[in-house]
């Protein structure tokens, strides 16, 4: 039996297992983290990725806990105007199934459920892996090692395992930057925002927002043009007075909704040259780790998905 060991256990990571293991090979997940866990924030899961989590038995699970919109609509930032509305349930059809949008903890919840018990070791945090005769080595911080037929690194935009193939990367700066932020709908002070997929159009910048859990929570995300913030990092946090000050004369519906945000996050985007090959000898990468992109076709996580299922299909 064919033997994978996946570094990393984020979305592309417990893909890959899930799909391995169905495919009947013998597959072990090594996670950094004492935990399973993801950051607070939305995902979007287009017809591509929910073709995937379909295909390995969990696309129910997901639906379960997604959020409830019908209409995906492009507005004007400063003045609401309505510039476009289409039927999500029309672009389902077109596309044979319908896109989701969930919150990334919960769709992590859904994949660890359905991984197989004893796969998964937490703590253990890759430094390197390399090719060594017929088999493939992850070494980890604690000075253990892996040994298996294949390693997968599924560790992210900071990937250990790629630049242990292939060297440290070279990223550029955008000149862009997100915030983000989730949002309970009921902490909404005035009208209720309709629970849309939205984009709203302005001068140097774009918001997205999405329903997640029903219509429970919105997903906001932020992009603005600025030269001065180069720090790239999901998780640092920034003050909401800035998110609000930075688009002071947009519309009031999106200033009350950001006004009851109590945690932002802020990071610079950096864009990545693709890497010549994503596998070397018995260790190859999937998801970020193999081709880091932009968010603004909300396909980083769908691709990562993609990938994992892929790998299945290569190695089972």
């Amino acid at each position: 039996m064919t033997r994978v060991a996946i570094i990393g256990g984020g979305i592309g990571g417990l893909t890959a297992a899930i799909a391995l293991a169905r495919a009947g090979v013998e597959v072990r997940v090594y996670e950094a983290a004492a935990e399973l866990r993801e950051i607070g924030a939305g995902v979007a899961l287009h017809p591509n990725a929910m073709r995937v989590l379909r295909a390995i038995g969990v696309e129910d699970g997901v639906r379960k806990v997604a959020g409830r919109s019908e209409w995906a609509v492009t507005r004007n930032g400063m003045t609401g105007r309505l510039i476009s509305r289409t039927s999500r349930s029309q672009q389902g059809a077109r596309q044979g199934i319908e896109g989701a949008t969930a919150h990334r903890a919960d769709l992590l919840d859904v994949l660890a459920a359905a991984v197989p018990a004893g796969v998964v070791s937490l703590g253990a945090r890759c430094v390197s892996a390399e090719t060594s005769g017929s088999t493939a080595v992850a070494s980890f911080a604690d000075g253990s090692t892996a040994e298996a037929d294949v390693i997968v690194g599924a560790d992210g935009i900071h990937s250990a395992v790629r630049t242990a193939l292939f060297g440290p990367d070279a990223p550029r700066f955008t000149g862009k930057i997100c915030y983000r932020s989730v949002i309970p709908a009921a902490a909404v002070r005035g009208t209720p925002l309709a629970a849309d997929n939205g984009q709203w159009l302005g001068p140097h910048g774009t918001i997205v927002l999405y329903p997640l859990r029903g219509e429970e929570l919105i997903n906001v995300v932020c992009h603005y043009d600025d030269e001065s913030y180069r720090h790239e990092s999901w998780v640092e946090q920034c003050p909401g007075a800035e998110v609000l000050s930075r688009y002071a004369g947009w519309h009031e519906s999106l200033l009350r909704l950001f006004a009851a945000g109590e945690t932002w996050y802020k990071w610079a985007l950096y864009d990545r040259d693709p890497i010549p090959a994503w596998t070397s000898g018995r260790v190859t990468l999937l998801g970020d780790a193999a081709h880091p992109m932009l968010p603004y076709l909300g396909q980083g996580a769908c691709q990562a998905i993609g990938d994992g299922a892929g790998r299945s299909r290569r190695l089972g």
